[in-house]
């Protein structure tokens, strides 16, 4: 038998359907580390049928399918097919090619295949065992094999010659036959406990046996009579039947007539509830009209108040806004008259200048004409000439004659010209310094100028904002008077219904209205119930008429009020005496069970309160109802406590006691005396409320109108301080204008001593004294000449010299004047300026007052007139009283029919209870008659069901048996039977099937003690073999070890010792080797190649003792050398003509004695690969 192929399909790297074929002889797998070659050999162990996921490098089975990779997703099953050549039979089947097969699935399903046939992992099991390759076996060695070996104990080596001496199935079977009697041992336990009960059981039903048989007998003697009593009884029923058909009739009639009377006064009384329905939803109406008419009438009441208030208000704003009006006009009138008296000014100043400017131009006309200034200027300019002519003549004399004087001269004019000089500076500086300063204080008052204008502007937006802030609190406050006035109307309307008891019953009312002639009324229960919102509604279902049941002090007070009300015919009422009235609560039971369902609210009682004084009223009237959330929910509770009480929705829907529903709503539910209590009462609260947010709305609104006079007053004050600005930068320009002017003067003046200075200090330079001569000379014929000219001129001057001092002087007078009106004009241009836009301010906010004024008038001229409202009051008035007087009178009419209605149902209710006497009489006789019937139908089924009996036999003569002779032998055969006692009639039946049971039983014990005995014997002949066995191994494979262990160490000694040889079923097995020039030791005392080798050598003993087909090394001589490597390989291939072996390894040494190689490969990540490896080219490699 040898391997052929394996087929992997995703089992762990194997991606991919790889087939593996093995020729025959050794063949090698090799390849890196990590690249799969190791996962050949598992899918080997695989296949094979291990169950272990962690001898399989995994922590669950799953795991040896393929995962995925970088570029590969998980696949969903592995499958592995091993095919195996049993040409040979190793394996006793008649099958020469076995393929087994192994899929598993990711979610957990397994299957297992023999020759493409589904099978069960025993029958793999089974197939391999003892065959030296099946589980356990050494057919699949690792490098953990090899370990296995030197590290376990010596008790777990004996599995190695257990393997060798084929004993598994013996064990299997041992194991099998050990269960076996363990469970014929309990069955055997079991049966022996079940003989003793029943030996304990079959005296005492003997006993009971004989007992029932006798009771069996006489009760079939008692039947007999009892047949002959039932026949008797049976036809003295049947005569009685006809009396009782009489006593049907009679009674019959009598409830017939009676009924015919109660449905006549019924009728009477519904068409007398029909007319009260009727008046009382025609009172309710009228109530709804009063209700109506009464708050119209507030209403208006409130309009005109609010109507006056607004009217109050909107006259104090148009006096305020006429009186702003006014004060605008009278400010624009002032700015004006300053405009007028500013423009006449200017006009005055005008026409002076043109004036004085007209006068000037003549005056320089008529110089002109004169040319004085001309002459004068060339008598100035020859005059100058002469000067300096005479000058230059006296200078160069004294150069001449006193040159050294003339330095010193010279140079104290030129002292005198610098002090001129540094004064004329100093007025320069002085002039640009002033100058400097007006610019500085022109540019603070702009500046200042600027803000104060921003100011404004930003003052006059939030004076903006506040005049809206004003009246939307105006808006606001009205608002919330009117909706104030509204609901204080509907609160008196309603306050007005309750004190007049409009909404209570006549009875009711009347007695209320005669309180206070009355001790001890204390008033209806609804005045006294405090309810929260919420819950109204169902306690005003709850409570019904009983809201205006009347509390009274005791039964005197009751019992006065009572013999008022009739003496007066003032009605009917239900009265409650404080200390007679008693609690009712509801059964604690029926509280229990509905508390915990969806939707209880709670019981009524106490939902509400009362004084305490009170608490027996409040528990009497609401104590046994419940309260619930939901209709739905109120049929389930009912459901759930049986209808055992009341039932009420937070909207007033009914579920009544034994389960009747009562629901809808009507127009007038709103109209009950707890809803109106509870409605005054929110109206109340809430016109508290509104006062006080009325009383802050009038507040924040007088705030408001203050804020906004604080900032109006503001706004004008900086108005005035923008003028006065204006004034003043209008000054300061005209100031900068004349210094500019000044100052550019001065400049002049300035340069023109600079200049002087300047010739004085050229005129410092000397000449010679013959170029002085000749100065002098040609000086003295200018000197000449000059002075003719100017002889001429003063003539000429003479002539006008009179007039021209007089014209120059009036020009001077002019030019001053001119310049002095001038500035008045600019200043009073700036004024204008100022006051012009303060006019146009002032009229934008007239224009703004004209708006709200007419838009005051509009809403007055709009406004409801006082006398219309009046009117309307008034005639609304006289419909309230009309509809008072109506209603009274309904009410009195609806009384006297209450009155005939309580009669009707007093009448009806005596008739209702002698129709139910009648009824209770004839049902009475009825069920006598039925039960008559039900007895003689009773005693002729139980004769026709036991005896076959008809009615018409009942004729047969010869049943006339005497009825005391057979109720005498009935009561002698009870008695009888009654001192027998209690019988078991089934225990004759189970006395006979014990009696059996017992008798088999008793064998079945005889025959499991036979079969344990032959079990045991069984264990011993398999102990037996198992010990022939072992012990046969063992010396084979110690021998063989000790000859293998030569010729792999090259010398030495080996051999196994058992540590128990008297036990050869459990004793284990120690290792003794003595390598080559070393002393005996154990295997634990080797170094590791050594025990390495040592392994291998045990292996190679017990293969060579039991040979197997195949075998499959996974890097078994991984911790060997290369020298014993070699040595490994070597022996392999001794072995090669009896066992196929499968070398997985990556050591040369071994591949080199390969016969075939197969290389394993993961050129794609993850994938493992087979490929073929050319030996010719390994084995040149490896040499």
């Amino acid at each position: 038998m040898q391997l052929k192929s394996i087929e992997i399909i995703g089992f762990k790297s194997f991606a991919d359907k790889t087939l593996i074929k093995f020729p025959g002889g050794m063949t090698g797998i090799v390849g890196p580390n990590g690249s799969g070659k190791s996962n050949i050999a598992e899918s080997i162990r695989w296949v094979m049928g291990e169950q272990s996921a962690k001898n399989l490098r995994g922590s669950r089975m799953p795991d040896v399918i393929f995962s995925g990779s970088a570029d590969r997703r998980s696949l969903g099953m592995a499958s592995v097919t091993l095919t195996l050549d049993n040409s040979d039979h190793f394996i006793k089947t008649p099958f020469d090619e076995l393929k087994l097969s192994r899929k598993l699935f990711r979610n957990g399903d397994s299957s297992y295949y023999l020759n493409e046939k589904q099978c069960r992992l025993k029958d793999i099991t089974d197939l391999f065992m003892d065959t030296g390759i099946g589980q356990g076996s050494l057919s699949i060695i690792s490098q953990g094999n090899v370990e296995q070996i030197f590290n376990s104990k010596p008790e777990d080596r004996r599995s190695i010659i257990e393997n060798v001496a084929g004993v598994y199935k013996y064990k299997q079977h041992k194991n099998t036959a050990q269960k076996e009697i363990d469970e014929t041992t309990d069955n055997l336990n079991r049966v022996e406990d079940i003989i003793s009960e029943l030996q304990s059981r079959m005296a005492p039903l003997e006993e009971q046996s004989s007992l029932a048989t006798d009771y069996l007998d006489q009760k079939k003697r008692l039947d007999q009579f009892e047949k002959q009593e039932l026949i008797l009884s049976t036809k003295k029923l049947i005569s009685e039947s006809h009396n009782i058909k009489q006593m049907v009739t009679a009674k019959s009639d009598l409830v017939n007539k009676i009924y015919a009377q109660v449905r006549k006064d019924e009728n009477s009384r519904d068409k007398l509830k029909t007319k009260l329905t009727s008046d009382r939803s025609l009172i309710d109406q009228l109530n709804d009209q009063l209700l109506e008419i009464s708050e119209q009438i507030q209403s208006l009441k409130s309009k005109h108040q609010l109507s006056a208030q607004e009217k109050s208000f909107k006259n104090a704003d148009l006096n305020r806004i006429s009186e702003q009006i006014k004060l605008t006009d009278k400010q624009i009138d002032d700015y004006q008259v300053k405009l007028n008296q500013s423009t006449d000014a200017s006009k005055r100043s005008a026409d002076k200048i043109a004036d004085k400017q007209s006068q000037f131009d003549q005056i320089a006309a008529q110089e002109k004409a004169n040319s004085v200034s001309v002459i004068e200027g060339e008598i100035d300019k020859l005059r100058n000439h002469y000067v300096d002519l005479l000058q230059q003549k006296t200078d160069i004399k004294n150069q001449i004659t006193m040159k050294s004087h003339d330095d010193q001269q010279l140079e104290e004019r030129l002292a005198s010209q610098r002090k001129r000089i540094a004064k004329a500076t100093d007025d320069v500086n002085d002039t640009q310094t002033k100058l400097e300063d007006k610019h500085d204080a022109l540019s603070q008052t702009n500046t200042q100028l600027k803000t104060v204008s921003g100011k404004l502007s930003d003052l006059s937006k939030v004076m903006d904002t506040h005049k809206q802030a004003v009246d939307r609190s105006q808006a606001n406050w009205l608002a919330a008077l009117k909706i104030s006035e509204q609901a204080k109307a509907k609160a008196e309307s309603l306050k007005s219904l309750h004190d007049s008891y409009r909404g209570f019953y006549r009875g009711v009312a009347n007695l209320l209205k005669h309180k206070n002639e009355l001790k001890g009324i204390w008033g209806p229960v609804s005045d006294y119930l405090d309810i929260d919102s919420k819950y109204v509604k169902a306690i005003q279902t709850a409570l019904g008429s009983q809201a205006q049941h009347v509390i009274v002090e005791n039964n005197q007070s009751a019992s006065a009020a009572i013999r008022l009300l009739t003496h007066e015919k003032l009605g009917r009422v239900t009265l409650l005496p404080i200390g007679t009235i008693n609690e009712r609560h509801l059964n604690q039971t029926i509280v229990r069970e509905a508390e915990h369902l969806n939707g209880f609210v709670g019981i009524a009682s106490e939902l509400v309160t009362m004084p305490d004084n009170l608490s027996k009223i409040k528990t009497f009237l609401l104590g046994t109802t419940i309260i619930v959330d939901t209709l739905d929910h109120a049929i389930i509770i009912s459901k759930q406590i049986n209808h055992r009480t009341r039932i009420v929705t937070l909207d007033g829907q009914v579920v009544n006691t034994g389960g009747s529903l009562t629901g809808g709503a009507n127009r007038n539910d709103n109209q009950g005396v707890l809803v109106q209590k509870s409605e005054l009462e929110a109206l109340n609260k809430s016109t508290a409320q509104m006062d006080q947010k009325l009383a802050e709305n009038e507040t924040q609104l007088q705030n408001a109108k203050a804020d906004l006079a604080k900032i109006g007053a503001s706004h004008e004050r900086g108005q005035q301080q923008v003028f006065q600005l204006k004034q003043q930068v209008g000054s300061l320009s005209n100031e900068c204008q004349e210094l500019e002017a000044s100052l550019k003067e001065k400049k002049r003046e300035l340069q023109t001593l600079q200049l002087a200075m300047k010739n004085s200090a050229q005129a410092t330079q000397h000449t010679d004294d013959g170029s002085l001569s000749n100065q002098q000379q040609a000086i003295d014929k200018q000197l000449e000449a000059t002075n003719d000219q100017l002889d001429e001129k003063r003539v000429q001057l003479a002539n006008v010299k009179q007039s021209a001092k007089k014209f120059a002087d009036q020009k001077q007078s002019f030019h001053e004047e001119i310049v002095v009106e001038q500035q008045k004009l600019n200043q009073l241009k700036v004024d204008q300026s100022a006051i012009h836009k303060q006019i146009a301010d002032h009229q934008q906010n007239r224009l703004h007052l004209i708006e709200q004024q007419k838009k005051l008038q509009l809403e007055l001229t709009h406004q409801i007139d006082s006398a219309d409202l009046n009117n309307q009051i008034e005639t609304a008035g006289k419909q309230q009283s009309s509809l008072s007087d109506r209603l009274d009178k309904l009410k009195s009419s609806v009384g006297t029919d209450q009155d005939h209605l309580d009669n009707l149902n007093q009448t009806v209710q005596d008739e209702q209870i002698n129709l139910n006497n009648a009824k209770y009489e004839l049902t009475s006789v009825e069920q006598k008659a039925a039960k008559n019937r039900h007895d003689v139908d009773a005693n002729l089924a139980g004769l026709r069901e036991s005896y076959q009996i008809e009615k018409a036999d009942l004729a047969n003569p010869d049943w006339n048996w005497d009825a005391k002779e057979v109720a005498g032998q009935i009561k002698i055969l009870r008695t009888g039977i009654d001192e027998i006692g209690p019988v078991n009639i089934g225990a004759i039946q189970e006395f006979k099937d014990v009696s059996k049971r017992f008798d088999f039983l008793t064998k079945q014990k005889q025959d499991l003690i036979d079969a344990k005995n032959h079990l045991t014997s069984t264990m011993r002949e398999m102990d037996s073999t198992i010990t022939t066995r072992f012990s046969d191994a063992f010396h084979k494979v110690s021998k063989a070890f000790a000859k293998v262990f030569v010729d792999m160490f090259g010398g030495g000694e080996a051999k196994l010792v058992l540590t128990d040889p008297d036990d050869l079923l459990n004793t284990g097995i120690e290792i003794i080797v003595k390598p080559p020039g070393k002393n005996y030791r154990s295997l634990s005392l080797l170094s590791g190649g050594e025990k390495a080798l040592t392994a291998i050598t045990l292996l190679f003993a017990i293969i060579k003792v039991r040979p197997v087909p195949f075998c499959i090394l996974d890097e078994a001589e991984a911790a060997l050398d290369p020298f014993n490597a070699d040595r490994f390989a070597k022996y392999l291939k001794r072995f090669g003509n009896e066992t196929q072996f499968v070398v997985i390894t990556h050591r040369k040494e071994t591949m080199i004695y390969a016969d075939q190689l197969y290389g394993v490969t993961m050129q794609e990540s993850g994938v493992s690969k087979v490929v073929t490896v050319n030996l010719d080219n390994l084995k040149t490699e490896v040499s």
